[in-house]
């Protein structure tokens, strides 16, 4: 007696004939992104340090002007502090939080090993990294531009208190806070391309609070202490100081180069030139990843 056997149906993929293209790859990479936990945290970070700096900034230079009648004049009297500058105080950390989700998006695949598989599904390779880049160009971007424009709403009300208020009408203030958003963005893809050469998280980490903290903050203190030529063209060509030129406003007494650095003194691009600068050493930075992307292995 012989028993029946089953026979196991054919399995069809639902993704047969499928073609990989762009779109697919920008709605992989937007899931891969905000189904990361690290995600939710980083960015939360960047939205609490955002609006925290600027209430705390706001609230400590209210109280000391009021505990201190002859404060404000004599501010004034010394040039003022923009308004702008309020609402701006975290942009430098918040940077540093926004950078740590360039790097993790890229290195998080190498750490796991599932770059394979999306290099095995994208075999051209360069698609993954448009796509990657513009998924967190765009989540960095809205982010920051949603935490600026609360930390503007938050802030408001303490500082109308004093006479201080910021003028959207005025063009330098209007660039100073966009600016802010696109700051954070170009940092952000420079994280990527950097992460795509090291393809290690801490170490990419390192490598961009070295070039936008450490560094800047070296050469910008030679540069004020010892006033050398070298040092302040140096200082100035640094991807730091020249980006965030489009934040930071002339004459405003705000340090460029962070709290280790004299800022203000030392030959600077404009504003547009600066950024500019910075985007070219992230386009530089893009096209080498680019490169070795296509011809190292996975």
């Amino acid at each position: 007696m012989s028993a029946a056997t089953l026979s196991r149906p054919d399995f069809t993929s639902p993704f047969a004939g499928s073609k990989v293209t762009f779109p697919r790859l920008l709605v992989s990479e937007w899931r891969k992104l905000w189904s990361l936990r690290s995600t939710w945290w980083v960015l939360g970070i960047a939205v609490v340090i955002m609006i925290g700096f600027a209430l705390i900034f706001s609230a400590a230079f209210t109280s000391f002007v009021a505990d201190n009648a002859d404060a404000q004049g004599e501010i004034a009297a010394a040039g003022g502090i923009p308004p702008t500058t309020f609402i701006t105080a975290g942009y430098q950390f918040a940077t540093l939080v926004a950078a740590s989700l360039g790097a993790i998006a890229m290195t998080g695949e190498h750490s796991t090993g599932m770059i394979r598989a999306t290099l095995s599904a994208a075999p051209t390779r360069l698609p993954v990294l448009w796509a990657k880049i513009t998924v967190i160009a765009v989540v960095s971007f809205v982010v920051i531009a949603v935490s600026t424009a609360i930390a503007y709403l938050v802030t408001h009300p303490v500082l109308a208190n004093h006479d201080i208020t910021v003028d959207l009408g005025d063009g330098e203030q209007l660039r100073s806070l966009i600016g802010v958003p696109l700051y954070v963005m170009v940092v952000a893809v420079l994280a990527v391309a950097v992460g795509t050469l090291v393809r290690n998280t801490p170490g990419t980490i390192v490598i961009v609070v070295g070039m936008f903290f450490l560094v800047p903050s070296i050469i910008g203190t030679i540069a004020g202490v010892t006033n050398a030529a070298w040092a302040q063209n140096l200082n100035k060509w640094l991807p730091s100081a020249a980006g965030e030129r489009i934040i930071t406003q002339v004459g405003s007494g705000a340090s460029v180069n962070g709290p280790g650095g004299p800022g203000t003194s030392l030959p600077l691009f404009d504003a547009w030139q600066g950024f500019g600068v910075l985007g070219l050493y992230t386009v530089v930075l893009v096209a080498f990843a680019a490169l070795v992307l296509k011809r190292r292995d996975a």
